[in-house]
């Protein structure tokens, strides 16, 4: 059955790879972004997520409701810790708030998030995300932002540790209309961001995390899992974070991808 699906972020990147994987398979979608168009997108909104006026403008002219929401917009950490936080956590809460206090999520509907490998140790910092959640909205957040003490890349690690956190209360939010919300973590992925987060990282430090799982990951190696969750038969899987980086991350944890031995600790230990 054809599904109408809301995207941010579908001009370029993972997003736009999980557009054409939708179009092909016949759903419908509507994408928001600060780019241009998009080929095959049913509409096309401009949408500043740093901007919690651009969102509304943007939420209230929608015609309808959706099946599916791909929050995939995200900034990298070399775009300034202020920017990170007002896209990549208070961008994405208000736009996902406001579609649901409008009414256009329906029942059954699935909220798929972009997080990061960067955010996969969440549980260890609730207290720093307590913080971010204690900004009720986006005012506050802003606040929150433009306060934030430390440097850009940290502010990333902890949007992404944001929206894992997130991730999971929401799914528990909204399990009685049966929506799920679930999460998708990518390693290094090619897009336009590549080359900010390469600069955040580290060239030395990025290789040595794609040789451990071969390449560098496509766009399309994301949009997979990301189309697999909002529209395909996945209807059992709720409240998860989904590591897509061909094993990395648990090569990590069990030690065939040490982190000992890149060269970031290397170079921390000398």
């Amino acid at each position: 059955m054809a599904k109408r699906i809301l995207l941010t972020g579908a001009s370029t990147g993972i997003g736009n790879a999980t557009l054409q994987r939708l179009v092909a398979a016949g759903h419908e979608v509507v994408n928001l972004d600060v780019k241009d168009a998009p080929e095959g997108a049913a509409e096309h909104h401009h949408c500043d997520l740093s901007d919690p006026a651009s969102i509304d403008e943007v939420v209230a002219g929608l015609d309808g409701s959706f099946d599916g929401l791909g929050n995939i917009a995200g900034v990298a950490g070399s775009m300034g810790a202020e920017l990170v936080l007002r896209v990549n956590v208070y961008g994405l809460r208000h736009i996902t708030e406001t579609l649901l206090a409008a009414g256009k999520l329906n029942d059954r509907a699935s909220i798929v998030n972009i997080a990061s490998l960067a955010g996969m140790v969440w549980n260890r910092h609730l207290d720093r995300i307590a913080e971010l959640d204690a900004a009720e909205d986006f005012a506050a957040g802003i606040e929150v932002a433009q306060s934030y003490e430390r440097s850009g890349p940290a502010a990333y690690t902890l949007s992404k540790e944001w929206v894992v956190s997130y991730t999971k209360h929401l799914a528990g939010r909204l399990v009685g209309r049966g929506i799920r919300v679930n999460s998708v973590s990518p390693g290094p992925v090619d897009t336009p961001l590549f080359p900010f987060f390469e600069q955040d990282t580290g060239a030395e430090q990025m290789a040595w995390l794609n040789e451990q799982v071969g390449r560098v990951a496509t766009p399309d190696d994301q949009a997979q899992v990301v189309v697999w969750l909002l529209a395909g038969e996945s209807g059992w899987v709720n409240g998860i974070d989904l590591p897509v980086d061909n094993g990395l991350s648990a090569g990590m944890t069990v030690g065939w991808a040490n982190p000992k031995d890149s060269p970031a600790s290397r170079s921390r230990r000398s």
